[in-house]
């Protein structure tokens, strides 16, 4: 018999009574369990057949103590890394991690003390401030620009910010979260070389850098020949493969003397290895299986970014911004005129949906919302049915009235 390597994403998979966040979380996140949630970061996409088949082999063994971190696996990663990413690594520059958000907390422990300054690029990843925050550290917060639908990084106030000592570490997204901006490799180098200038330690989450859109590339941090000796690489095959709840990520340090203190503090926390369903995972998965099972996935998902896009556009005050990688579409409400809150409670109590807000990036979120589109087609074009329904263009005309008063 065949094996199986790409499911049938057209196929709705129902995710009640798993334990599914994004699904029985409802009632505490949007106050109401019937809402369709599409908000927090993983699919509700089928992982790939060969995956479950590996899984289930290894259930069969009666045994479940202790493992080792095998030369097979960091082969995997190695080979993943050099195949996917043209990043070429050791095995000594492989670490082990539960999640990258378990990899860059534990940077901030290793790298920076109590006080220190840490840079983020808003809008960001939401758990970048709740780190800084938890080890009292100060937050640097830089807004991106915003030109013609794009974000660009504003390099003239982070110099400054560096210049003022202000920065030891930046937490950085790569792909950037929630716009799914992929960096040119001129960005980064501009960004590599304000960092070693001004001894500023780069921790990169490079989570979603496996789902890149034709016509654009990946760049690695660690390929930037200015960044190979003060930063570090978070990456895990959840986004990927679907397969956060197997925590199962890896972390990659060039430099020995920042690998040797990121290890201090990750043993010290006993967060230095994975699980081993996530072992299995992690090997079964970096393989041409996986890429086949990836590449079908790319396919799949920037159709649906398509229908998004010719969808949403149609809408007088919505203005979605194209996803150069993951699955998550960034969209723009604010010229509806109404504030976030209401925003907010006419896509839950109006249209039935659960988006992700944008204040959960930061200030810069503000009027914004995150769609996660990893959806089967048929439930992507009910939930942009429920959001063209509506009454936006009336919401629109409201506030226009009510700026032509105020003049």
């Amino acid at each position: 018999m065949e094996e199986k390597i790409v499911p049938d994403f057209d196929i709705p998979i129902n995710r009640l009574g798993t334990d599914a966040e994004k699904f029985d979380s409802r009632k505490r996140i949007f106050g109401n369990e019937s809402v369709q949630p599409l908000w927090v970061a993983d699919m509700d996409l089928p992982s790939p057949p060969f995956l479950q088949e590996a899984l289930i082999e290894r259930i069969k063994h009666p045994c479940f103590g202790y493992t080792e971190q095998s030369n097979r696996l960091k082969n995997a990663v190695q080979w993943w890394m050099q195949d996917e990413h043209d990043l070429i690594i050791d095995h000594d520059s492989i670490l082990f991690s539960p999640s990258v958000v378990t990899s860059f907390n534990n940077a901030i422990a290793a790298f920076t003390k109590c006080g220190d300054g840490i840079a983020v690029f808003s809008p960001i990843y939401g758990p970048f401030y709740f780190a800084i925050k938890n080890h009292n550290r100060t937050l640097v917060d830089i807004p991106l620009l915003l030109n013609e639908g794009q974000y660009l990084i504003n390099f003239n106030t982070f110099e400054k910010e560096c210049i003022a000592g202000n920065i030891r570490l930046l937490l950085f997204c790569n792909p950037q979260n929630p716009s799914g901006r992929v960096w040119k490799k001129q960005e980064l180098e501009q960004l590599a070389v304000i960092c070693k200038k001004h001894n500023v330690i780069i921790v990169s989450d490079e989570i979603h850098s496996d789902i890149i859109y034709p016509e654009n590339k990946h760049t690695s941090i660690l390929s930037i020949k200015d960044a190979t000796s003060n930063s570090i690489v978070a990456h895990s095959i959840g986004k990927t493969f679907n397969t956060s709840a197997l925590n199962a990520s890896f972390v990659l340090i060039h430099n020995n003397d920042m690998r040797v203190q990121f290890r201090q503090i990750a043993e010290r926390s006993h967060t230095s290895d994975i699980n081993l369903l996530g072992k299995i995972a992690m090997e079964v998965l970096f393989s041409t299986h996986g890429q086949t099972y990836k590449h079908a996935l790319i396919s799949y998902l920037a159709e649906n970014q398509k229908v998004i896009i010719a969808r949403l556009h149609k809408i007088s005050g919505i203005e979605p911004m194209v996803a150069e990688s993951t699955f998550l579409s960034w969209i723009n409400f604010n010229g509806t005129g109404l504030s976030h809150t209401e925003i907010m409670n006419k896509l839950i109590n109006d249209a039935g949906l659960g988006l992700g807000g944008g204040l959960f990036y930061g200030p810069t979120g503000n009027g914004w919302f995150r769609l996660n589109f990893a959806v089967a087609k048929s439930k992507l074009k009910e939930a942009l049915d429920k959001m063209i329904s509506l009454d936006i263009m009336r919401c629109l005309q409201n506030y226009c009235a009510r700026q032509f008063f105020v003049f």
